[in-house]
Formats: C-alpha cells, sequence, structure tokens
C-alpha cells in the first residue's frame, strides 16, 4: 500500500511533511494536484491571492485558490518522481494542520510541456487507489464517484499551526453509508425512479432507541453529489470528535444530491419538493429519527446555500435551524424576511470568497426584519476549508441550541 507518509520533523516552515505516492509503472507522467495554494488575509482581496506554496507558508496564512478570480478554485499542480526500479512515483512537501484534498493526474503533459499544442496523451484524474474515498472498496463505487482523496495533518504548536483538531479521524467513529432512494426528480446518472442519499448515524447508533435522534440535512454546491460533504468536507470526521468531545449530541446526517438543481435560475423548487416530499419520508421510515420540525437543521453550501435560504423563506417551519454557506442568490425579500419566525439561521462565508455579497445580502434583509442571526464570516475563498468550519460552527453554535444560546 502506497498510502500518504506523514512525517513530525519539527523543522520549517511547518513541522510536517507528507509524502503522496502512486504506483504507475507504465505512465508518461503523474501530477499531484492539491488544494495548498495559501495566501494571507492582509494580501487577499476578491478577485486576487499571493498564490504560496506550503514550503512559503507562514503563520496566519489560509488555503485559497490562487489567484481567487471565481468560485472554481486553481490549486497547483506538480510533477511527480518517478522510481524507475520500483514504478512508484512520489512527492514530498509542508503542510499545515487540517485535512486536505489531493488527486493524481495520470498523463497528459507534464508541467514543462503544458505550453505544447499537442497533449502526449489525455489526462485522467483520479483518487488515491491506497487512500480512496469511503464509499469505494477494491475499485467498486457505491453511489457517485469522487475523484479526490484526503489527507490529514496534526499540528506542531512550535511552528504555530491551527490545531484543526476536530477535522482528525478518530475512534469511536460513526457509519457512512450510500442509499438510494425512490424519487420523482432523478439526477443524473441514477438509476431510474431512484436518487442517491449519503447518510451518517453516530457511533453507537441504536435504531430502537427511546429518544429518536435529530436530524442535519446537507446539500453541497453545483454539480456535486451525495457524497461531497462526507469526503471533501469531512462530515463524518467532523461529527464523530463533535460527539466525541460533547459538543454535539448523537445525530443523523443526511447529505442529499443536488446535480439535479438549477442554480443560477434561483428557482428552489424541484429540490423543496424532492426533499419533503421523497428525502425527509425516506429517512424517517428506515431511521430512528424524530419527526418534529424542531429536531430538524438543514445546511448549504455555495448552491446549497441558496437552497437553504429558499428554505428558510418558503418552507420555514420544515426545520428549526437553517444554515446558509456562501450561497447563491437567495433574493430574499423584504417581506419573505418579515415573515420568518421561530427558527435560527446561521449566514456564514469566506471573507474573500468572489460572491460573499450575496450572503451579505441576506443578511441585510434579515436583520432588517429584526430576525436574530448568527453570522460567521472567516477569512477564505469559495471553498472546502471555510465550509469544513462553518459545519462545526453551525453544529456548535447554532443547531438545535436553545433560542437564547
Amino acid at each position: 500500500m502506497f498510502s500518504p507518509v506523514i512525517r513530525h520533523t519539527g523543522r520549517p516552515p511547518t513541522g510536517y511533511t507528507v509524502t503522496f505516492r502512486f504506483r504507475a509503472p507504465n505512465a508518461t507522467n503523474v501530477r499531484l494536484e492539491g488544494e495548498w495554494y495559501f495566501s494571507s488575509p492582509a494580501h487577499t482581496r476578491v478577485g486576487s491571492s499571493e498564490g504560496r506554496l506550503p514550503s512559503q507558508w507562514k503563520p496566519g496564512d489560509f488555503p485559497i485558490g490562487w489567484p481567487n478570480y471565481g468560485t472554481t478554485a486553481g490549486w497547483p499542480i506538480v510533477d511527480m518522481k518517478k522510481n524507475p526500479r520500483t514504478g512508484v512515483w512520489s512527492y514530498t512537501l509542508p503542510l499545515p494542520s487540517g485535512e486536505f484534498n489531493y488527486d493524481f493526474v495520470v498523463g497528459g503533459s507534464t508541467n514543462a510541456e503544458l505550453a505544447s499544442p499537442t497533449p502526449l496523451e489525455t489526462a485522467v484524474k483520479l483518487s488515491d487507489p491506497s487512500n480512496p474515498p469511503w464509499n469505494e472498496h477494491h475499485g467498486i463505487i457505491v453511489g457517485s464517484r469522487e475523484p479526490t482523496s484526503q489527507v490529514y495533518v496534526p499540528s506542531d504548536p512550535a511552528f504555530h499551526t491551527v490545531d484543526y483538531w476536530w477535522q482528525a479521524p478518530t475512534s469511536p467513529h460513526g457509519a457512512l453509508r450510500d442509499v438510494y432512494y425512490p424519487a420523482s426528480v432523478i439526477s443524473p446518472g441514477s438509476v431510474a425512479g431512484f436518487n442517491e442519499l449519503a447518510i451518517y448515524t453516530p457511533p453507537g447508533y441504536d435504531p430502537h432507541r427511546s429518544r429518536p435522534y435529530p436530524t442535519v440535512y446537507l446539500s453541497a454546491g453545483y454539480s456535486s453529489n451525495e457524497v461531497d460533504w462526507s469526503t471533501r468536507a469531512d462530515a463524518g470526521n467532523i461529527l464523530d470528535n463533535l460527539i466525541d468531545k460533547g459538543k454535539v449530541e448523537p445525530t443523523v446526517v443526511v447529505m442529499t444530491n443536488s446535480a439535479f438543481t438549477d442554480c443560477l435560475s434561483g428557482d428552489a423548487t424541484k429540490y423543496a419538493r424532492n426533499l419533503l416530499g421523497w428525502v425527509i419520508p425516506y429517512v424517517q421510515s428506515h431511521y430512528r429519527v424524530s419527526r418534529e420540525p424542531s429536531q430538524r437543521a438543514f445546511a448549504g453550501l455555495s448552491c446549497g446555500g441558496g437552497l437553504a435560504a429558499s428554505l428558510l423563506v418558503h418552507h420555514t417551519t420544515a426545520f428549526g435551524y437553517f444554515g446558509v454557506f456562501s450561497p447563491y442568490p437567495a433574493n430574499v425579500t423584504a417581506a419573505e424576511a418579515r415573515a420568518i419566525k421561530h427558527v435560527r439561521v446561521m449566514i456564514g462565508a469566506g471573507k474573500q470568497d468572489p460572491i460573499h455579497y450575496y450572503a451579505l445580502s441576506d443578511l441585510s434583509e434579515l436583520q432588517r426584519a429584526g430576525d436574530k442571526v448568527f453570522t460567521d464570516f472567516i477569512n477564505g475563498g469559495h471553498d472546502w476549508y471555510v465550509w469544513r468550519i462553518l459545519l462545526r460552527d453551525f453544529l456548535t453554535r447554532v443547531a438545535f441550541r436553545p433560542a437564547g444560546g
């Protein structure tokens, strides 16, 4: 097996290195892509960032795509080096603490050859076969394909890296399962008449527990699938850690596939009809979860953030708690904002997110109507680094907390 090797070096800039390896003896080249451009708050704006590589990382830096010009982040791609004897390609770099998404790009032009008008061969983007997503076993995928893998790096306080302990793999851990549920609205590539859900059940989940579990429903962004929250956003590990430390009560988390949603139209009707008419009834009939809206929460990011805002104003009573993260335009009107009562709302985004002004617009209307809103704007872009933090904050500060808490 060639899983990433994480070494504590005790040397600058972060105290840790990670070696990535990929066995492909017949490949002409293999490249490594990872979410590890960095920038400092003082030198990051909407549309610009420093693009520091891991070797240039400094305390206070945060991961953000370069040059941060849009909602599709650009991340560094480097050529790996091949051992001709073993056929194993490798690359080592320092990383600060936290979880990072990465993938291998096999074939195609090397970085030195990218200016050539004719690629050597078709490149293929792959997750790490020695560290695959949780829904892939021995090359067989249950549910949607996720072409990235994740690696967690601990913190060395000597180098002033933030301790993201709540993102680390831990034990005991809950279970993740990909299931099909009957639906009238079908995602592209789904089995006819069915859609996919990724469902997290907490450690020690008891289907016969006397008190039903609360439920959090999550939607990712445009063209995302049901496993993105549990892979790229690390939701399973985050829940495991927060439950273990008593910061969150044992909770069932349902992650939806919203690939059929047209985010740009601003019409969330199709998604709402699917969620309320098919997803929630399926979950309530197959899991020991509460049927009370006060024990249901919904959060979404990007396109899913727009869906959360739409559900907030059009289906307010379906949930007790709403998380609106880095939303696409939801266009909350003054009348809609005034009609919102008896729910807790969190609006958050990266301060350097190119579309963060949509979150500010929604926030302004809600506050003008007198609604109490928890705000969470942090340094970061339109990316998973931000959404992991927003998920933690939503779970620990908003969801299933009393109105005054």
